[in-house]
């Protein structure tokens, strides 16, 4: 039993490696952890488990690729799905996320597995908004592939950031609970050549079963089998994890942003409002004597 929890319970980190001197790089990480705070918070079906863990995954990525440490990064997936739009953000490793309707669910598909192409949608965008703390964000936009989301951000990174990359995202969910989630990105840097590439593509199969490959095995191991033969270097690590940072601040900014004429009819019609955060499920109360306050701020 001992020996179980511990595979249940190994850390979520990142892995940044290079391979053949730089004229590859790669992120492998694992996720878990980071799901099952998700999945707690939201309390989603096992196939929008999938789906937002997915999601997250990939979004941790394009977080810790932000070298500032205030920069921040907004993924949202806009599918035709029943789960409707997933939020994810990131500023580094820490990442929340938000959905539509977590409830949402679908049978398994013919080969037995969750159907998150069907639950995203098949039609769609996938929007990538960087915000480097300049006056105008970065935003790129692609269609939606599959929905299944590793083939979405392949296509993102290839597309929008001109980057053609490998993407494997996965998540074993049953009864709303994440028992494993990771995923790997592989880009290859201008001037690779073409014999690195064609292996890379070659290995890309053992990617198929990322979830079920980092429930038990430690990241280095995976990436010293995956990576053999290739000058494998692991460059760093570092902890991903489930945050939101919202306030009682924040929230107080939310409601000045309304303006004194909904202040004002939130006062004399309700007597105070409660605000819930999107990413934790967080309620914030403000008495009316609270709004009141605010009201005054916001007419300085």
């Amino acid at each position: 039993m001992n020996e179980q929890l511990n595979v249940l319970n190994l850390p979520d980190e990142m892995l940044h490696i290079t391979l053949m001197g730089g004229q590859a790089k790669v992120l492998l990480c694992r996720t878990t952890l980071m799901a099952r705070k998700a999945a707690e918070i939201h309390q989603p079906s096992s196939t929008a488990l999938a789906a937002m863990s997915r999601a997250m995954t990939a979004t941790a990525m394009l977080g810790v690729m932000m070298k500032d440490e205030n920069a921040s990064v907004t993924v949202t997936v806009a599918g035709d799905g029943p789960i409707g739009k997933i939020t994810a953000v990131a500023h580094g490793p820490r990442v929340k996320i938000s959905v539509g309707n977590p409830q949402a669910d679908l049978p398994l598909k013919a080969d037995g597995h969750l159907d998150v192409g069907g639950i995203v949608g098949h039609h769609g965008r996938l929007t990538v908004i960087k915000d480097l703390g300049l006056k105008e964000p970065y935003i790129g936009q692609t269609a939606l592939v599959s929905g299944e989301l590793g083939q979405d951000f392949a296509q993102y990174f290839t597309v929008s950031e001109q980057q053609p990359s490998l993407v494997a995202l996965g998540a074993l969910a049953h009864e709303g609970f994440c028992v494993s989630a990771g995923g790997v990105l592989v880009q290859a840097m201008p001037g690779c050549p073409e014999e690195l590439i064609e292996q890379l593509e070659l290995r890309s199969v053992f990617f198929s079963a990322i979830s079920r490959e980092v429930a038990d095995v430690a990241l280095e191991d995976l990436a010293k089998a995956w990576f053999d033969g290739l000058d494998m270097k692991i460059l760093s690590r570092e902890t991903v994890s489930y945050q939101c940072d919202c306030s009682r601040e924040k929230m107080e900014k939310a409601l000045i942003a309304l303006g004194r004429a909904e202040l004002r009819q939130l006062i004399d019609e309700d007597g105070g409002a409660e605000l819930t955060c999107h990413f934790c499920r967080t309620a914030h109360r403000f008495t009316r004597d609270d709004l009141e306050d605010l009201l005054a701020r916001a007419s300085r």
